[in-house]
Parts: C-alpha cells; structure tokens; sequence
C-alpha cells in the first residue's frame, strides 16, 4: 500500500509513474471517459492501456497462467514515457469491475490480480443507480445478440451453477469498493456516480484531478451514446434468437454472420420512423418492470455505499 502523499507524477528518472487503474462499472460513460479524458495530455493523463491489452492480460487470461512481474514487465516502459511526460498513466476497462451479464463471477478475482500487479495504483469507480443501470445492461445484451426476454434475463436459471448468470447482487456496490479500499487503502480509492458526470461534469472531473493531484481544468465537451428504443430492441430480439451467433445467445437456430450490424442500422431506422408516444410507452413499460423487480432490494448497500464514498446517493435518485 502507497504512501497517500507520494507525488502521483514521476519520482525519479526510469521509474513508472503511480498508475491510475478505471475499473467501471459498465454503462456509466466508460467509453467517453476513455476518449476524452483518460487520453488528454492536458488534463495530465495517458491512457496506456484500454480495453484490448486490459482484458487480455487481467481477464481473458487463464488463471493459472496469470503472473504479475510479466504484466508489470509488459506495460512497466509505456508507464516509465508517460511518468517522463508528466503524465499519470492510465488503465481502463469497465469489464475490471465484472461481468454484469454473468454475476460478477470474477470481480474478486480482477481486483486481486490488479493489487498483485500495481499495488501503488489508484482506482477509479463509477457507478449508476441500479433500476437505470439494469435496464440499460439489458439494452446492451439486446444490442449483442441476447435472446431472453427481460423477465427470463433478470431471474436466469442458474443451473445449479453450470454457468454464471445474472445477479442482482453484482450491483450491491459496497461490496466491490470496500474490497478495494482493503486492497489499496481507503485514500487510494475514488468512486463515483455516474449521475455525477451527466448533471455537473466539471464536478466530476474536479474530483478525479483532485484525487490524482492535478490541476483543475475545464471538462471536455460530452455527448450522449444514444441507445436504440426499447421497442426496436424488444423487435430485434425476436431476431437474434434466430439470427446472431453471439457469447450471450451461442446457438441460434440459423447463424448469419454480420447479421447484427444490419439489425443494428434497421433498429435505428426504426425509431427514426416509429411515432414518439409509441417509443416512450414502451420504454415506460420497461421501466416500470425494472422497478417491479428491484423494489428496495438496494436500499440498505447504497447507504453503506454512500458512507464509503462520501456522496449522499439518495440526491441522485438511488433508493
């Protein structure tokens, strides 16, 4: 564990500089924080490593073949040029934190190779308010090629264990950030919401460069991932269970590859088309699935949570 008051920037000549390890949560503006943060030389970072080298080298890889000195070998001279530039080199990907569609199976095990590897790093979390973050995890499923409806999505038949699924537990963020407060020590810890970013960006960003110990700077300018409508995606589900060969739906009944992409232009020309009132009640009805489904179940973690990070959840709408 780090000393809290060691300079983020580079110590001595040939020294990496203390990384700054985003581990998500997913749909909580990951991919815009890698294109317009991690990478701005100007707000003082480096992205050295995305989503590609990240999971190959903390996720994708057998567990068995994992060894901490070869990753550190492997990134320790793209970190050495960043700490050189001034720059504090950064690690992203959103899958760090789990994976929502399979229960966060291993998101234990991804923080233990992260302090194995970087035990000086910082961590970033992000979170989202579970109802919002549900329904959109459920989108992106859609989007992929998933085949369940919402209902079988959200209450998977675990099969005695055969295969991780779903659960609702993975979004009890308390569990994941008091893990890695134990890991790197609480002052190495930032957590987020992700409400936070949408309603006061330069707030978020102040706080991510006060963390590191940079300076304040104006945020880039944002724009929202716009995801198809409920209704077309509801539609292309139909479609996927036939159609998309995918992790999430790996038998369908008749594979055609690149079929995804066309349903993926045909959902948007979908509700360029569609009338309003019909996609808002349709995304109404999800919504109000989801909050069937959730009541208060997240009531009790998102007080731990807010304790943890120091943000009153309930002003951003969590239960």
């Amino acid at each position: 564990m780090s000393d809290p008051n060691e300079p983020t920037l580079p110590g001595s000549p040939g020294q990496p500089a203390r990384p700054l390890v985003h581990i998500g949560y997913h749909k909580t503006g990951t991919t815009w924080l890698q294109k317009n943060v991690f990478n701005d030389e100007d707000l003082g970072l480096s992205l050295v490593a995305g989503p590609l080298p990240v999971r190959f080298w903390f996720i994708a890889i057998n567990a068995f073949d994992f060894d901490p000195s070869r990753v550190r070998t492997r990134f320790r001279r793209s970190m050495e040029e960043a700490g050189e530039r001034g720059l504090v080199p950064v690690f992203s990907h959103e899958r760090l934190s789990g994976s929502p569609y399979a229960g966060g199976h291993d998101s234990k095990a991804s923080a233990d190779r992260l302090a194995a590897t970087f035990p000086d790093a910082r961590i970033l979390v992000t979170i989202r308010e579970q109802k919002s973050m549900i329904l959109s995890v459920y989108k992106q499923y859609l989007r992929w090629g998933g085949a369940a409806s919402f209902y079988q999505f959200l209450n998977a038949a675990s099969g005695e264990g055969r295969l991780p699924v779903f659960r609702y537990d993975f979004f009890e963020y308390h569990r994941l950030i008091g893990y890695y407060k134990s890991l790197f020590g609480v002052e190495n810890v930032l957590a987020q919401p992700y409400e936070l970013l949408r309603a006061r960006p330069a707030d978020f960003l102040g706080r991510i460069t006060g963390f590191l110990g940079l300076p304040d700077s104006e945020p880039p300018s944002s724009r929202a991932n716009i995801s198809p409508s409920a209704l077309s995606l509801a539609l292309k589900r139909r479609a996927n269970r036939f159609l998309v060969r995918d992790a999430l739906n790996p038998a369908p009944l008749l594979e055609r590859p690149e079929i995804n992409k066309t349903l993926h232009r045909a959902c948007r020309r979908f509700d360029e088309l569609a009338p309003a009132d019909l996609l808002k009640r349709h995304e109404a009805r999800w919504r109000d699935f989801v909050a069937l489904q959730v009541g208060d179940r997240y009531a009790q973690s998102n007080a731990l949570t807010s304790e943890l990070i120091g943000v009153t959840l309930k002003d951003f709408g969590y239960a």
